[in-house]
This record gives structure tokens, C-alpha cells and sequence, in this order.
């Protein structure tokens, strides 16, 4: 399991994730800037949990 989560962190370390690249996806593209970082805090608190969740069932 070691390894898969390196491939996870490394994947994480080479992608930016901010209001920008949201506004990429269709739906999101007219978003104010605070909007979109609303919405990517929720994403990433949504990330946060599914990631704890699979990692506490592989313990």
C-alpha cells in the first residue's frame, strides 16, 4: 500500500488545483472568484474525507 500513496502525493504535488482550472468545467465558467474558491474548499474538505475513508480500510 506504501507505494500507491506515493503515486496519490505525487499526482497531488503536480497539479494546481485553484478558481482558474475550475472554471475549465462546463457549469462552472461565469463563477466569481469567490464562488470558485468556495467551491474548491468544499472539494477539497470532500477530498480530505473519501482520502481517510479508503486509507482507515486498508489499515
Amino acid at each position: 500500500m506504501e507505494m500507491s500513496n506515493t503515486i496519490i502525493e505525487q499526482r497531488q504535488k503536480n497539479r494546481t488545483f485553484n478558481s482558474t482550472w475550475l472554471k475549465t468545467f462546463k457549469g462552472f465558467e461565469d463563477y466569481s472568484e469567490e464562488e470558485a474558491e468556495k467551491i474548491l474548499e468544499q472539494l477539497r474538505e470532500l477530498a480530505n474525507i473519501v482520502c481517510r475513508h479508503v486509507q482507515k480500510g486498508n489499515i
